[in-house]
């Protein structure tokens, strides 16, 4: 595999800032690039790319889940309980405390990013 291509996620949007703005405050991925259709939040090993969609209508807060998408990516964070509150700040949120659930060293919780994707974010037991 070439060195420089990470492997990593495509989150389309019809508000790329609000949405890049979110993603870099939870993951803690840096923005790399910042353009009017597209930001890219990356480290050595991964990337979210934040892309526009011209049509994608712009969300109303707080966002209704997508619940029939196919895919979930999951994120790692210091905290739930700390990603919880950040999440609610950023027009995002995590489900409760109460549907927290853990596994294989982690303990993980669904949440839903400002534009109603359905995420999850894990921490380590």
């Amino acid at each position: 595999m070439p060195t420089n291509i990470r492997p990593g996620v495509v989150i389309f949007t019809g508000n790329v800032e609000r949405l890049a703005k979110f993603y870099e405050a939870m993951t803690g991925l840096p923005v790399q690039v910042a353009a009017n259709d597209h930001a890219v939040l990356a480290s050595e090993t991964f990337e979210v790319v934040i892309h526009s969609l011209p049509r994608e209508p712009q969300v109303a807060e707080p966002s209704v889940a997508r619940e029939d998408n196919h895919l979930k990516p999951f994120f790692p964070v210091p905290s739930l309980s700390q990603a919880r509150e950040k999440a609610s700040q950023l027009g995002g949120r995590l489900r409760p405390q109460s549907a927290e659930w853990s596994a294989r060293g982690f303990r993980a919780c669904e949440a839903i990013d400002p534009d109603g994707n359905v995420i999850q974010f894990r921490e380590d037991l």
